[in-house]
């Protein structure tokens, strides 16, 4: 009995997805961190702008360090939904906060 289309196609895309995975693996371990970073604007308002692997974009205080935003996964544009903005009057009063844990 031989395989027919439909199955050779479920193969096809199996071996796909496990070289894909394969390949996120290798990227991760030997990706350079940040992939980008750069300084934007100046003086008191300029902040640094990173972007790191597996594609979130996040924007920094240039002077303190403080996170200002995120972004989801893979999409730069948008804000990370669990983001919470610094607030420093509201520092002792809320919990905590979303972070990328990257500093």
């Amino acid at each position: 009995m031989t395989p027919g289309p439909q199955f050779i196609k479920d193969q096809a895309l199996k071996a796909a997805v496990q070289r894909l995975r394969l390949a996120a693996a290798f990227t991760k371990v030997n990706i350079k961190k940040p992939l980008f970073q750069k300084r934007m604007g100046k003086g008191e308002s300029a902040v640094v702008v990173r972007f790191e692997w597996p594609g979130r974009l996040s924007v920094y205080d240039a002077m303190t360090g403080e996170e200002l935003a995120a972004s989801e996964l893979g999409s730069p544009d948008v804000l990370h939904a669990e983001f919470v903005p610094y607030v420093p009057a509201l520092q002792d009063k809320e919990p905590g906060r979303y972070s990328t844990g990257a500093r």
